[in-house]
């Protein structure tokens, strides 16, 4: 199975406009009635109300619909609600003559078969939520730009206030669905319903702190919809990944399950080398190499016994101008390099990572020291011989640009497109969630991870578990999208087990067989 066809069996992430084209082209092109799709919309919500709050009959709710098509779901929604025997009250802003057709059309359902629409015009007409038992916002949808203002502000901070849940309809109100950023108030939602494919701006911070639990309903897009208007971003997600883990032979032995060289460490950074180093074994690497500098390796040998070592020159703790030499027979033997935990910034170090760059012809895993030495300087890698995967943390990204301040965008999907496309290598951007660009720009977004991983360590274990992984014969996209989303899932798995109060990147490492077992199952 080709990567492309592992990337159509991903879950789309989309922005507003891509999600407003697939729309048009299903209702324009592909012929389903907008009506048909706003239906199974309010239906999707009203299910997973039924499932969830049973019984639902006799509770109170309280409906709140804008003057768009999130509005007419949220007629659907309430019609629904009122038919299976809920006290449901509807509230909403607009004028009947401005809604768009099919919202139109569920208004007027909705007056005809005799359940009350209450406008709100003022804040002196925001209705008392005490007696509902769960409210609904389907207010603006993906439509917010800019800070809410006037009475829709004050009707989202009032639901936030009431202390009742609140389920969300497609996303928050007041939150940006492209970037994620939240400017004045916005709905804090208990869950909420997306429809069709994930908005971007529900995965990032500070808008996914409001969206509570989120689940997509299928309400009748066709593929080809996606396939003709949707963009190029992809979830990484368990179902699809079994696929995507390297397989041994029954003939495999250690010379040809990848031969790792990993090149880091100085004088008080030595853990972060032999993270990467055990971290690429538990990739399933058969071979790693560790070289350090030589004074580090004494206390390396007892806690890494599988890795080799290869003890470099040094000046004062870190690796001297000499180790070329030293790292020749290793460079000439490995198909990854791992470059970067714990080296330092000495101009030594920038020479060894240009070498290396200048030199090898295989696969370079480039991360922390070794790419803060080649701040401002990315020709450096758009004329590498190698293949390269960058694994920065946005403040690397931001230095390694210095020069290139116009590749940075708004979002982190943004930023990392045009930065894969304009250096020809992939790029992994650590974060919540980390972001992953390919230089066909692509971009996958990781759907594991947790914030107890935010811990000294964490980038090294990720950079030895992606060179591991590479190793083995998966093409660097594949290596580093698997890569991050293993790790993450170690961390869940630690997380689950230790809380996150407590965990430390070796616990990633503990848990990294339980995470390959677990993609293996997940079908």
């Amino acid at each position: 199975m080709n990567f492309t066809e592992l990337l159509s069996r991903l879950p789309r992430i989309v922005t507003a406009a891509e999600m407003a084209a697939i729309d048009r082209c299903t209702i324009d092109t592909l012929g389903l009635p907008g009506r048909v799709l706003m239906e199974n919309a309010g239906r999707a919500v009203f299910e997973i109300l039924r499932t969830r709050l049973q019984p639902l009959a006799a509770k109170r709710a309280a409906v709140f619909c804008g003057k768009g098509n999130n509005g007419g779901d949220g007629f659907v929604i309430a019609r629904l609600l009122n038919e299976a025997g809920v006290n449901c009250d509807t509230f909403w802003l607009g004028k009947k003559n401005a809604l768009p057709e099919d919202a139109r059309a569920n208004f007027l359902l909705l007056e005809k078969l005799g359940y009350a629409i209450h406008s709100l015009k003022a804040e002196e007409a925001l209705p008392d939520l005490s007696r509902y038992d769960f409210l609904i916002d389907a207010l603006l949808g993906t439509g917010v730009r800019g800070e809410l203002q006037g009475v829709l502000a004050q009707l989202v901070q009032h639901l936030n206030h009431s202390g009742r849940p609140i389920i969300a309809v497609d996303l928050p109100t007041g939150m940006n669905a492209d970037t994620g950023a939240v400017e004045g108030p916005c709905i804090q939602a208990q869950l909420t319903v997306t429809f069709g494919a994930r908005k971007q701006g529900l995965l990032f911070s500070p808008a996914r702190e409001h969206v509570g639990e989120l689940h997509v309903a299928d309400i009748g897009f066709p593929s080809l919809a996606y396939e003709m208007a949707a963009g190029q971003t992809y979830l990484l997600h368990d179902e699809n990944l079994s696929h995507w883990l390297p397989m041994r032979p029954p003939d495999a032995f250690k010379n040809r399950v990848g031969q790792i060289l990993v090149i880091g460490g100085s004088r008080g950074f030595g853990g972060a080398a032999r993270l990467t180093a055990t971290a690429a074994l538990r990739a399933g690497a058969g071979l790693v190499v560790l070289a350090a500098p030589e004074s580090l390796l004494t206390a390396m040998e007892a806690s890494t016994a599988e890795v080799i070592k290869l003890p470099l020159p040094e000046h004062e703790g870190a690796i001297a101008n000499n180790a070329f030499a030293t790292l020749a027979e290793r460079l000439a033997w490995a198909n990854v390099v791992a470059l970067g935990p714990g080296l330092g910034t000495s101009p030594a170090v920038k020479e060894l990572v240009t070498h290396v760059l200048r030199t090898f012809s295989g696969l370079v895993v480039l991360d922390a020291d070794a790419i803060n030495v080649l701040a401002g300087e990315i020709e450096t890698l758009r004329a590498s011989v190698s293949q390269i995967i960058l694994t920065p943390h946005p403040g690397e990204l931001r230095r390694l640009l210095a020069n290139e301040q116009t590749l940075l965008a708004d979002s982190p999907i943004a930023t990392v497109r045009r930065v894969a496309k304009a250096l020809g290598h992939v790029l992994v951007l650590k974060g919540a969630p980390t972001v992953i660009g390919l230089p066909s720009e692509e971009v996958l977004i990781n759907s594991t991870g947790n914030a107890g991983m935010a811990t000294a360590g964490s980038g090294d274990v990720l950079t030895g578990l992606i060179a591991g992984l590479a190793g083995q014969g998966l093409a660097p996209a594949k290596a580093a999208s698997l890569g991050v989303f293993l790790q993450g899932l170690a961390g869940d798995l630690a997380r689950n087990h230790l809380g996150m109060w407590s965990m430390l990147a070796s616990d990633m490492l503990h848990y990294l067989p339980q995470a390959f077992l677990q993609t293996a199952k997940a079908k």
